[in-house]
């Protein structure tokens, strides 16, 4: 039995006392829970000096010194070599990474080869320079990146363009607890009869806790019950440069305005407990931060997960969910508007209640279970699985490729076809570039043994072979076969421009293609001419003594396609035809062939054209979507939006591809990650298409379900997107 892939998390973790640590470990126990059938989860943590020494839980297997060049790139390496290990969570903080603003991450990241899932924990819209530079590579590294808040989103793809497509908001996580507003429910006895407001935390200048004591005297003078909780000991960073000089003057405030009575320190670092504790027997919750930037507060949204009742200062995350229902936004370091918020929530007691409730009811799709699931739903997205050909396999006799399968059997009484054994004789002559086995040589003799049973003495193919005989079938002479004859002719320049395959079959391939070039049909078809375009590109390069005529045939498709793009283009619609219909990436990816195969840059501004066009009508900010093919979408029309079906992503995923190499545009890249994610669930049903019990694909995804059968095209189609997304770099 093979071992469950891993997931690494690269962060700080308990018992460093961090609040980034004190995430992490509630988010790994939560996708432990939810992931333990499929994933093992281990951790690197990161520490400060190599002098600190902790007692980390089993879970750690590595230690990094945060300074260290070495242990950067030794981890890196460890990564790549384990195959066992599947992708990265990087929990980011610049201050947890060594140099300055955390740069040595980077060490890591560059020579990462797995994916990496990168939560940021913070996003300001004004970043120094140093900041900007390496928050730019961080997202440039990421596979995905998560962002805690829509604010947080909104500033990280406006100050990092590149990252758009790549973007994904998870709110921080909160802890289950029972909902409680009596005083007979507080655990903590001896602050019965007391009004409690609290604030919790690592303690340093930050915090703004002085604003909050500086509020009390006139609250008091009201409600002498009052007690203000300062729970949390000094943050361990900053203790060491200066020690508890914070806590001090805090302390002398305090006496200097006779709250002695009225305020108390509990300087320790609290168990979840303990917190919890504190928190349910609280009235009135105040977070105080003093940076109108901060992304995300720990604090803030574990106090409205208990239930209570919330003052704020207006920072960023704060003026995203705390709502008037639940709590105040008051302005940072204004100690007479936290006064009055104090007492307008006190002078009102049923409104208190009511705040408490509504704080416990509409955090509830923050709690940890929930934010565990949206990762792991993310990081199957981001985890690309590997290329198994099983289902291939399985698919093929020692004829070719089945056409199509019920469910994940052949459905061997339909037989195969040309179409389907071409692009899986272009899928494993790519993967014999990268690894040559005598399995994917086997496969790739008896899919190109099928295309030469396919092919004609006039220099055309047939299509449709019929199983019981093995013979062409009356299907030949009711359809039009031009796609089928164009994507015969870009297998044939596959087979001839690949160097791991013998002299013999790259010869005989070349002498098919050089026939059915000369005395095959002419192509009409739109799609069936930018098949090839990609072919003629490809043969350009393995027939030079063909070069000049095999030049003027891909010109004069260019100009086609170009010529359609014009005549079908109005305002609002840039696109070859007056529909989008199937396969559409393949007609702006055969242009960026053709322009960068000539050096022609019309074409190539034609394909980089009518792709933004599609994507802007297939791309919604967080998934791909499909032209449907139940019917055609025409301009200002009802697009379809089922049947979708894997050719259309997979061409996508190819056009986006080519438009990245010739361009090095970061978005390209990313979409075509986001694309690949629609077989793995990011899709309107949120349901994979991709199997992983039998390594197949299903056939498309309708209204209410995906299909249940798994044949040849939308197979073969995954593991070539599959192969393309895993080798974009």
């Amino acid at each position: 039995m093979s071992k469950k892939p891993i997931i690494v998390f690269l962060t700080t973790y308990p018992p460093r006392e961090c609040g980034i640590a004190t995430f992490t470990q509630d988010l790994f126990r939560s996708c432990q829970k939810i992931l333990a059938g499929t994933y093992r989860f281990q951790v690197a943590a990161f520490n400060l000096s190599p002098l600190d020494t902790y007692k980390y839980p089993h879970e750690v297997k590595w230690e990094i010194d945060q300074n260290n060049k070495d242990d950067y790139l030794n981890l890196a390496k460890t990564v790549n070599n384990d195959p066992n290990i599947s992708g990265v969570i990087l929990q980011h903080e610049y201050g947890i990474f060594g140099g300055k603003q955390g740069e040595k991450i980077l060490y890591f990241m560059k020579n990462c080869k797995k994916p990496m899932l990168v939560t940021l924990h913070t996003a300001l819209p004004v970043p120094d320079t140093k900041m900007k530079e390496v928050t730019e590579k961080i997202i440039q590294y990421a596979d995905n990146v998560v962002v805690l808040t829509k604010n947080s989103k909104e500033i990280i793809e406006k100050v990092y363009p590149n990252s758009i497509g790549k973007i994904f908001i998870i709110p921080h996580g909160i802890h289950q607890t029972e909902f409680s507003y009596k005083k007979e429910f507080r655990a903590k006895p001896e602050l019965n009869n007391h009004i409690v407001l609290s604030t919790f935390g690592l303690l340093s200048r930050g915090k703004g806790i002085e604003y909050v004591i500086k509020a009390l005297p006139q609250v008091i003078k009201k409600y002498p019950s009052i007690i203000y909780l300062i729970l949390g000991e000094t943050h361990p960073v900053i203790r060491r440069h200066e020690g508890e000089e914070y806590r001090l003057e805090l302390a002398r405030l305090v006496t200097s305005l006779d709250l002695e009575k009225y305020v108390k320190f509990y300087d320790q670092y609290l168990a979840l407990p303990d917190l919890l504790e504190f928190l349910q027997a609280t009235d009135i919750y105040i977070s105080t931060s003093i940076n109108p930037n901060q992304a995300v507060s720990g604090t803030l949204s574990y106090a409205l997960g208990a239930g209570r009742p919330v003052i704020s200062t207006g920072f960023a995350q704060a003026k995203e969910i705390v709502t008037p229902d639940m709590g105040k936004l008051i302005p940072i370091k204004d100690s007479p508007a936290l006064t009055r918020a104090i007492l307008e929530m006190l002078n009102d007691k049923e409104k208190l209640k009511s705040m408490a409730r509504k704080a416990y009811d509409k955090t509830r799709y923050m709690l940890w279970d929930n934010v565990a699931f949206k990762y792991t739903n993310l990081l199957t997205r981001t985890v690309i699985p590997p290329l198994i050909l099983t289902h291939l396999l399985k698919m093929t006799d020692r004829e070719g490729l089945f056409q199509f399968a019920h469910h994940s059997r052949p459905d061997k009484k339909y037989g195969y076809t040309l179409d389907d054994n071409a692009r899986a004789l272009i899928l494993c002559s790519k993967l014999a570039e990268k690894k040559y086995s005598k399995e994917i040589l086997n496969l790739i003799d008896i899919y190109f043994s099928f295309m030469k049973k396919c092919f004609l003495t006039d220099g055309s193919f047939t299509n449709y072979i019929g199983y019981a005989d093995k013979l062409p079938t009356k299907q030949n002479d009711t359809e039009v076969l031009e796609d089928a004859q164009a994507r015969a002719m870009l297998a044939l320049s596959e087979i001839m421009n690949n160097p791991k395959l013998s002299i013999a079959i790259r010869n005989e391939a070349q002498e098919m293609y050089i026939l059915s070039f000369k005395e095959g049909p002419e192509l009409s078809h739109i799609r069936a001419k930018a098949l090839m375009i990609k072919s003629l590109a490809l043969a350009r390069l393995a027939l030079p003594g063909h070069r000049s005529l095999l030049t003027a045939h891909l010109k004069k498709y260019a100009d086609s396609l170009v010529d359609s793009l014009r005549e079908n283009s109005v305002k609002t619609w840039s696109w070859f035809e007056k529909d989008l219909k199937y396969n559409n990436a393949v007609l702006s990816e055969s242009l960026l062939i053709a322009g960068d195969s000539l050096g022609n840059l019309q074409y190539t501004n034609s394909g980089l054209k009518s792709l933004e066009f599609l994507i802007g009508k297939t791309f919604s900010p967080n998934m791909y979507i499909p032209i449907g093919q139940s019917f055609w979408y025409s301009n200002r029309k009802k697009r379809s939006q089922y049947d979708q079906q894997p050719e259309d992503p997979s061409s996508m995923i190819s056009a986006l591809s080519k438009a990245y190499s010739i361009t090095g545009n970061e978005e390209y890249k990313n979409l075509a990650k986001k694309c690949f994610s629609w077989f793995l669930g990011n899709n309107n049903l949120n349901k994979a298409l991709y199997d992983e019990k039998t390594f197949g694909c299903s056939d498309g995804l309708q209204p209410d379900r995906v299909s249940l059968n798994q044949g040849a095209e939308s197979l073969v189609s995954y593991l070539l997107s599959n192969f393309i997304v895993t080798n974009l770099h």
